[in-house]
């Protein structure tokens, strides 16, 4: 239903939302299955973007014997690329006439109303109010849209709405296209521009990233991160991480270890429950994983030690009543612990020791929309399953620790067993 293309300038994003737009006119898609004729809005920023971009790459696009009639809104129809179109009736493979409206997001959210349509193409992010306006117009028909852009406003309504939440939305794909999948610009080309932007603009113009990544904290967590779950048959070990709310959501992460790797392999975020019914759900989602509990490390908030006017029994006692055998003993370093992360996404040469399994949306949401508030502290908002991972890590990094320290030990005892023993028989050969 929704299809969102993230793409620096020149990687040929208006290419792909102007031939989808023809396909549907037409009627000709390859690859989706068209029944009936399809009207639809293609929608640029203004005027002048319009005819200079969209409107020009349905024009070079479009075989002129296809086009019935061209209705401008200013300019002549005999040299249209020339105008601003209103819109183009369009030949089909019903025998009968698609209709290819154009609109602008100058003339305000007003001039959207009203119609139904099969599908709109938004070339470059409209504003909020005329995006839901569009997609209003949709409902009737079942309808489809599709938006190439390159993110040129930071976080923006489709930061929050699109990119943050696009593994939770079943009905939304998006695509990332840079200018090494543009074959017909060169190298030449490239380097000039990569020398002329600088890096942060360099990331929107040329892959198509949201240029506010600065402010992130975990800059270095994206895609290669996140991966297809897939069965882990012998894991060294196994983690529950419990981050316990009360009017805010209490976060769950199922955690394992691998060798130098941890795989995020369920999450759980839900408010409004008691710790009998997060008990429940925790136990249950476990049994499912084919997790034996008396085997797994349930880690919580130390905060869950307290107690409450209105309970006298630990927030973290009522787990442990209920089935969980929950430590507190975690470390809470927050600076310590963001490192550690951070360097688990990637460290400074390229390699990468967390993965998060595509089906943990809602720790994916909040790791790319974690940013630094004022001081060295980051904003306290949506961090639930972000806190749980970070006792995890900072679990997981001290006994490894430890069992270094050990290991060390023990080589240095079988050294000086080794000693005595060749001292003894030495001493033999003497005697």
């Amino acid at each position: 239903k929704s299809r969102f293309v993230f793409g620096g300038n020149r990687t040929g994003k208006s290419v792909c939302g102007a031939m989808e737009t023809i396909w549907y006119a037409t009627g000709l898609h390859p690859f989706v299955k068209i029944e009936h004729a399809c009207d639809g809005w293609v929608v640029s920023l203004t005027r002048q973007v319009q005819r200079d971009v969209a409107q020009a790459k349905i024009l070079q696009y479009l075989p002129p014997e296809w086009i019935v009639k061209t209705v401008m809104v200013s300019g002549s129809s005999f040299a249209p690329a020339h105008g601003v179109i209103d819109f183009i009736l369009v030949r089909n493979v019903f025998g009968t006439v698609s209709k290819i409206g154009f609109r602008n997001c100058e003339q305000g959210r007003e001039r959207f109303q009203g119609v139904s349509l099969d599908y709109v193409w938004f070339d470059e992010e409209p504003p909020e109010d005329i995006y839901d306006e569009c997609l209003l117009r949709l409902l009737d028909r079942g309808g489809v849209h599709w938006v190439t852009m390159t993110p040129l406003k930071g976080r923006s309504w489709v930061y929050e709405r699109i990119y943050l939440r696009q593994e939770r939305l079943a009905e939304l794909a998006c695509f990332w296209m840079s200018w090494d999948d543009n074959p017909y610009l060169t190298q030449e080309e490239k380097q000039f521009l990569i020398a002329n932007l600088s890096p942060d603009v360099l990331e929107s113009r040329q892959y198509g990233h949201f240029v506010a990544a600065e402010g992130l904290v975990f800059p270095n967590f994206d895609s290669a991160n996140i991966i297809e779950p897939f069965l882990i048959t012998e894991p060294d070990g196994y983690y529950i991480a419990i981050d316990p709310g009360y009017r805010n959501p209490t976060g769950v992460l199922w955690v394992v270890t691998m060798g130098e790797n941890l795989y995020v392999v369920s999450d759980y975020e839900v408010a409004g429950k008691t710790v009998a019914e997060h008990s429940a759900a925790i136990i249950e989602r476990t049994s499912e994983l084919g997790w034996d509990l008396t085997k797994t490390r349930i880690l919580i908030d130390s905060a869950a030690n307290q107690k409450t006017s209105a309970c006298e029994v630990s927030t973290a006692m009522q787990y442990r009543n209920y089935g969980l055998c929950v430590d507190s003993n975690v470390n809470k370093n927050l600076a310590q612990g963001l490192l550690e992360m951070k360097t688990l996404m990637k460290n400074a040469e390229g390699k990468r020791s967390l993965f998060v399994f595509k089906n943990c949306v809602h720790l994916i949401s909040e790791l790319r929309g974690y940013y630094w508030g004022d001081g060295e502290h980051p904003q306290k908002v949506n961090d639930h399953t972000i806190d749980a991972l970070r006792y995890i890590v900072m679990d997981w990094q001290r006994t490894n620790h430890e069992q270094v320290i050990s290991l060390n030990s023990l080589g240095q005892a079988k050294k000086d067993l080794i000693k005595r023993l060749a001292g003894k028989r030495l001493m033999s050969k003497k005697l």
